[in-house]
């Protein structure tokens, strides 16, 4: 259970580590800090929403009274192109500008993008002793996990996993009820949560021309999911970033809300599946404590500090369209299917059910 965080706990050290270059942007504005950030973490903030509302369901039918079935699956965000990327204009900044170049806009990757070489200067102003005092400073713009997810998941197009695990158990009248559940619990300085739960109930027997073939069956199911995650960072002593009161913590808060209409047919050892449904959920990350950003001047070191200086809010919502396959091997069941959304995805996974 601990994997189903991966890539949020990999998103959120990456995103530390990279907070701690960030130096000179948060010193410069904490308002652009956040527009920049904003864009670069919008791809991992909008597509874990999808990912975190699949996964419920492989038939469209359902467990007699008390039967049950245990599945563990892996979910994949496919990356749209056009969010490996961000275009960065001079205009929608007050304190960063772009550096070496003649251009007042520039593409830039995002989390999901791969590397850069563009300069960005951030410009400080402050007063010592009373004189105003600006200070500049050229930073490389942060590269994504992109190159990295490419190489280690080459069988896929570049995608946002997540894994999942669940129990459904029969209950009454032809109605499941499904349960993602971890408590919240600590791994060194890293603590991960996350809660689901969903109910999908049969319509096959209201329906007369549904009886005449048996193989075929719907059903509806309303599902919802919540995960959070906190990690306390560390900063190296050569950063300009610092936390002097040792309260720096990272935190994610991702919610979604799934609503599917499923219909299955069931031949044999095969069995296809289809849905049409509507997602909806938020996700939010954000850096808080007190930190010094330490950044120099003509008058020597200055130091500013900022409070809670990231926070990060991401919505999504959407129709989706699943069409996939199961093979039925006794108590045994294989399964993959792929949903057609704003971030396509694709899905498989394995499932011990006993009926």
């Amino acid at each position: 259970m601990k994997k189903i965080t991966f890539l949020t706990l990999f998103a959120c050290t990456t995103f530390i580590a990279q907070a701690q270059d960030f130096g000179s942007i948060v010193a410069a504005s904490l308002p652009d800090a956040n527009k920049y950030a904003t864009e670069y973490m919008r791809p991992f903030g909008e597509s874990e929403i999808y990912n975190l509302s699949r996964g419920w369901f492989s038939t469209a039918r359902t467990h007699k009274f008390l039967g049950f079935d245990l599945s563990v699956s892996g979910q994949f965000a496919l990356i749209p192109s056009g969010k490996e990327s961000f275009t960065f204009r001079n205009s929608d900044y007050s304190s960063l500008k772009l550096s070496g170049t003649t251009a007042t806009s520039a593409t830039l990757p995002t989390f999901m993008g791969g590397a850069t070489n563009q300069q960005i200067t951030a410009t400080t102003s402050t007063t010592v002793s009373g004189v105003p005092v600006t200070a500049t400073t050229t930073i490389t713009a942060p590269g994504g996990i992109g190159d990295d997810l490419k190489k280690n998941l080459s069988f896929l197009p570049l995608a946002s996993p997540l894994p999942v695990a669940q129990i459904g158990v029969g209950l009454f009248k032809r109605t499941d009820l499904k349960v993602r559940y971890f408590p919240k619990t600590s791994f060194d300085n890293i603590e991960v949560g996350v809660m689901g739960v969903a109910l999908q109930h049969e319509f096959s027997n209201y329906l007369p021309f549904i009886k005449k073939v048996p193989f075929l069956h719907i059903s509806g199911l309303v599902g919802y999911t919540k995960s959070t995650a906190s990690y306390k960072p560390v900063f190296n002593s050569g950063s300009s970033v610092q936390n002097p009161k040792g309260n720096a913590i990272a935190d994610f808060d991702i919610s979604a809300l799934t609503v599917q209409g499923i219909v299955s047919a069931k031949f044999a050892f095969l069995e296809l599946y289809t849905s049409v449904g509507y997602i909806s959920g938020k996700s939010n990350l954000s850096l808080k404590g007190d930190y010094t950003t330490t950044y120099q001047t003509i008058a020597g070191p200055q130091t500013v500090n900022v409070t809670d200086p990231v926070a990060l809010g991401y919505k999504a919502s959407g129709v989706t369209n699943t069409w996939g396959a199961r093979v039925n091997i006794f108590f045994f069941k294989v399964y993959a299917d792929y949903t057609f959304a704003t971030y396509n995805g694709a899905s498989i996974g394995a499932a011990f059910s006993f009926r």
